[in-house]
């Protein structure tokens, strides 16, 4: 757990990336201080949701999509741009983790993997949970993606599932340099200092972080995750001539899981 002092430090980050007709009261700190014993008091209460029913393989990628988006926007539309420099721009700033609503937001997907955690665990990485639960709510075999609280559990399952599949797979591991990514497949890079030597071969404690893509264009890609900057956000990307990723802000692309539900 973060120390309140940690969280404190954390909301005036926030404040300085705001433009000034955003900024919140000097107060906002003290007040979230004092709701936080309550909160996390509440946190353990949180139970596991139930398995949702499989939907009709021809639903799924547009359910896939509809949530991302849903839930991109239930944080205020944080995103994220590079300029010609490569330097990362955020605008706007949207609702992050330990904030009131992201909170409830964040332990929605936590329950989803079957843990109590809310966004006040700002040390507790989610990304993986925010992937699962868009997934288990689309109806997405759990067999194909089994809810994770990592990104490597639900990869290797689909990976493996694909492969025992074959032709009639539903997820289709593919190298970047290989894919032009689509709406609905997943993007996915190593982190902390994670090497990993084949696409498709994937550790089991593989430290990665994945987005969905929602939307490409020419030469440009733009994916949702959880857990990027503190929120649920939308991050413009861009792609080569051949329409396949690049490496930018340090991401190191080593898969994109495709989507092959019609």
């Amino acid at each position: 757990m973060a120390s309140m002092a940690g969280i404190v430090r954390r909301h005036r980050a926030k404040l300085k990336h705001m433009k000034p007709t955003c900024m919140k009261p000097i107060w906002l700190p003290r007040l979230f201080l004092l709701r936080l014993g309550l909160l996390l008091n509440l946190a353990g209460c949180a139970a596991a949701l139930p398995p949702r029913p499989l939907a009709p393989p021809e639903t799924v990628r547009a359910s896939i999509l509809r949530l991302a988006e849903q839930e991109w926007h239930a944080f205020n539309g944080q995103t994220v741009r590079f300029n010609a420099l490569g330097r990362e721009i955020i605008d706007p700033v949207g609702v992050w983790e330990d904030e009131k609503r992201g909170d409830t937001l964040v332990a929605k997907y936590w329950r989803a993997v079957g843990s109590d955690w809310t966004g006040f665990d700002v040390d507790k990485p989610w990304s993986a949970a925010f992937v699962s639960w868009v997934m288990a709510e689309a109806g997405v075999s759990p067999k194909e993606m089994p809810a994770s609280a990592t990104h490597a559990g639900y990869l290797r399952a689909a990976i493996a599932a694909g492969k025992e599949q074959g032709a009639g797979a539903r997820w289709r591991a593919r190298a970047p340099e290989d894919r032009a990514p689509r709406a609905g497949d997943l993007i996915c890079a190593t982190r902390a200092g994670q090497r990993i030597d084949r696409f498709d071969d994937i550790p089991a404690g593989a430290t990665l972080h994945c987005d969905i893509v929602v939307m490409t264009g020419v030469g440009r890609l733009w994916s949702i995750g959880g857990n990027v900057r503190n929120s649920v956000t939308r991050t413009e990307r861009y792609l080569d001539a051949d329409g396949r990723l690049t490496a930018e802000s340090g991401r190191n692309w080593f898969l994109v899981l495709e989507n092959l539900y019609p």
